[in-house]
């Protein structure tokens, strides 16, 4: 470990490891045609000429630099150099849309540009969003093999002295529900994720991880493990090959993986239909998106000697709790009538908290504010060192998302719940999604698991139409084939909706070919662009939805 904690950062953890592991494995391709693997000395290593070649071009530290390669090594060596000289990488999902990143951009002021030959040239055509750029670092094709062919790193880049209160990265959120924002991460919080990763879910040196989500490419060198980049679209994850995740886990002797429920689907899906258990995974983390009782099931089938592991969190604050594959199944009748999906307990270091759901932010007087008992439903608050460092550049958000209670500053996850009588924590939908009916609120988890057991159906989502305050709460369904009959699973829908929801009065289902998703995960709905589009189609045909 580094002499002096404080300036622990993720190129400091690196370097400890490369000393320790210096000829294991840190990344694998798991492509054809892809790279050589990478030994931890050797990421070390490109990591030093990488920062070499940036600090040439003027970057040092606390430059704000907007990052923006293919994700893979070179994603890696550059988010390492980066950070390495202490400067700010900035990370923006393109899949937001340009709208969105060209305003993220404009929010963060960064001064350098680190991207493809594409993304410099497309710069030229917006300067107002590009101005604070000072110059454009072009990362051609053949960068990594000029890195590669280095024999020996400068010995004069040295890590940068950083303090953990000090800025490390900029993420974006995906705006899924909201406009994105930059979420600071400081070397706190990056180091507090390591050490969560570690402590609570056992990973250790030696192992080998499925790399689906590019963050754990830098995660995994600080605590020894192997990175195995898939042979697929980390952005594009729904368009993934099935037959090829699987192989790369069989042909490695993958331990672990961190995969969207879309991911975990396929993955479970091919092994089931050719009869192929996974004996080296311990462990798959499914997040971005509740994943469905059954989904656990299946996956726990093929995973003999491994568990399903659901953590929650958000860009914001993660991992903050988790629950695994006996205990969901226990849950699997509540959850699919519409009693949320389970989240599990905290984890060591995390307080969690229900308080009382709102549209402005709390209090900052906790004589005014008290958590919520039992099974009422509110808003889900967090404190513990995973928590970020609020919003970029956004005091208002930032302020309205953070408030103090007994001396500890929460972060409002944006998200409805409740503790059940076992105390596990319950999801109940996110709250800006919530639908404000006549009869009251209707949670989207308290629906749709309700419509997506039945066979035949892809997903569902709740949205509220109408220009009201109220809305008339209704129902979008996505079949899994879009040439099936689809009158009897609506009567059977509506029954069920009927019987576990008397209160609500849902009349209209639509049927969608394809329900719009983020880009992230392909996992997370996007429920309010639908109910735009559904409210407008509605008012020019008002017996739209309802039954014949």
């Amino acid at each position: 470990m580094p002499q002096n904690p404080a300036q622990e950062n993720l190129v400091s953890l690196l370097g400890d490891t490369a000393a320790r592991l210096p000829d294991r494995p840190a990344v694998i391709s798991s492509e054809v045609q892809g790279f050589a693997p990478r030994t931890f000395g050797q990421l070390y290593a490109d990591t030093r000429i990488c920062a070499s070649i940036l600090s040439s071009r003027g970057i040092g530290k606390g430059d704000k630099t907007l990052l923006f390669v293919q994700p893979g090594y070179e994603l890696i060596i550059l988010a390492f150099a980066l950070i390495q000289l202490g400067s700010v990488p900035i990370i923006i999902d393109p899949g937001m849309g340009l709208k969105s990143m060209l305003a993220c951009i404009r929010s963060t002021q960064p001064k350098f540009l680190v991207g493809t030959p594409l993304v410099c040239f497309v710069s030229k055509f917006f300067s107002g969003s590009f101005k604070s750029i000072r110059r454009k670092i072009v990362i051609h094709s053949g960068f990594l093999g000029k890195i590669i062919s280095e024999k020996q790193p400068p010995s004069e880049i040295q890590i940068a002295e950083t303090s953990a209160s000090e800025l490390a990265a900029i993420v974006f959120t995906s705006g899924s529900t909201g406009k994105p924002k930059g979420v600071r991460y400081l070397h706190s919080t990056f180091n507090a994720q390591v050490n969560s990763l570690k402590e609570n879910f056992n990973m250790n040196e030696g192992e080998l991880d499925l790399t689906t989500l590019p963050i754990f490419g830098l995660f995994n060198p600080a605590l020894g493990i192997s990175s195995v980049i898939p042979d697929m679209n980390p952005r594009k994850p729904a368009r993934a090959d099935a037959e090829k995740l699987v192989r790369a886990i069989l042909n490695f002797k993958i331990t672990s993986a961190f995969a969207s429920p879309v991911i975990g689907k396929k993955i479970a899906n091919w092994c089931l239909e050719n009869n192929q258990e996974l004996p080296s995974m311990r462990r798959i983390f499914l997040a971005g998106a509740p994943a469905p009782p059954s989904l656990i099931e299946q996956l726990a089938k093929v995973m003999v000697n491994g568990e399903v592991i659901v953590p929650y969190g958000s860009t914001e604050a993660l991992p903050v709790a988790y629950c695994q594959t006996q205990e969901i199944q226990n849950c699997r009748k509540g959850i699919e009538s519409g009693e949320g999906s389970l989240l599990g307990k905290p984890i060591s270091g995390i307080t969690l908290r229900v308080f009382p759901s709102r549209k402005g932010p709390y209090p900052s007087d906790a004589a005014q504010i008290s958590p919520l008992e039992g099974k009422e439903v509110g808003e889900i608050c967090v404190s513990g060192p995973v928590v970020t460092d609020g919003y970029h550049n956004k005091p208002g958000a930032t302020f309205d998302a953070r408030f103090v209670y007994e001396g500890k500053v929460f972060h409002r996850m944006g998200d409805l719940g409740y503790f059940d009588e076992n105390d596990h924590l319950r999801f109940m939908g996110r709250k800006i999604e919530c639908v404000q009916t006549p009869n009251g609120p209707l949670e989207t988890e308290r629906c749709e698991p309700i419509a997506n057991v039945h066979d035949g159906i892809a997903r569902s989502a709740l949205v509220g139409i109408g220009k009201g305050k109220t809305k008339e709460p209704c129902l979008v369904v996505e079949p899994l084939d879009a040439n099936s009959e689809k009158s009897a699973l609506e009567d059977r829908i509506r029954d069920d909706l009927r019987q576990n929801l008397p209160d609500f009065a849902i009349k209209r289902i639509f049927w969608q070919n394809s329900i719009p998703v983020d880009s992230r995960h392909n996992a997370k709905i996007h429920r309010l662009a639908l109910a735009r589009k559904w409210t407008k189609l509605v008012a020019s045909d008002p017996e739209l939805g309802l039954p014949k």
